[in-house]
């Protein structure tokens, strides 16, 4: 039997984690039936009679961290997305290995920390949680320094770019470097800078 794997989307607010996610189901990278563990979802569906934002996020938290806890006890592949401004989903990331998971880690990211305003914005516009733009450039150089670390660690780990060109509105997920076991098999020539601090971290 197949080992469970631990599909882990990682990047900056509005950097396009929910389009990856579709992407890769799409592509059969993250099966469809690999549950997704959603914080957001979660909050939209089935918690829109808490009053209070800030409670409803964190009945919303509480909930991701319980089912992904689950989902790990039972053998059970999963998906799930993560900003990474912390260390914690590091740790889920060695806990996940500890209990016999795969960890594929699909990180998305931009160049310019700028351009995610624009793309909270948007998705506030379409129903989405709002993330104040202080906090969203506040946690742009942390979650690139602790993908540094989560590339080395995750079992496969695919790197996209989501950078707009000038007078573009859209840019698909384009791959940009895969690494297996901590090592690199494949990178874009040039790199986006962004994956280079990742990547080489010593180095820049």
């Amino acid at each position: 039997m197949s080992a469970a794997v631990f599909y882990l989307l990682a990047g900056p607010n509005g950097a396009g984690k929910s389009t990856l996610y579709r992407s890769a189901v799409a592509q059969g990278l993250i099966p469809a039936e690999a549950e997704f563990v959603n914080a957001d979802l979660h909050e939209a569906a089935h918690l829109q009679q808490v009053g209070d934002p800030a409670e409803r996020s964190r009945q919303a938290r509480q909930w991701a961290d319980a089912r992904r806890a689950q989902c790990l006890a039972e053998g059970k592949s999963f998906a799930s997305e993560t900003v990474f401004s912390h260390t914690s989903k590091l740790d889920l990331m060695s806990a996940a290995q500890r209990v016999g998971f795969a960890v594929v880690l699909l990180v998305v990211c931009v160049d310019d920390p700028q351009q995610l305003l624009g793309r909270v914005s948007q998705r506030v516009e379409e129903g989405g949680h709002p993330v104040p733009p202080e906090r969203v450039l506040a946690r742009y150089p942390r979650t690139v320094r602790h993908l540094g670390v989560a590339v080395r660690r995750a079992d496969l780990a695919l790197l996209y770019d989501t950078s707009l060109p000038p007078d573009q509105v859209f840019q698909p997920p384009r791959l940009v470097a895969r690494w297996r076991g901590g090592e690199r098999v494949w990178q874009a020539d040039p790199l986006p800078a962004w994956a280079r601090r990742v990547l080489h971290p010593v180095s820049e």
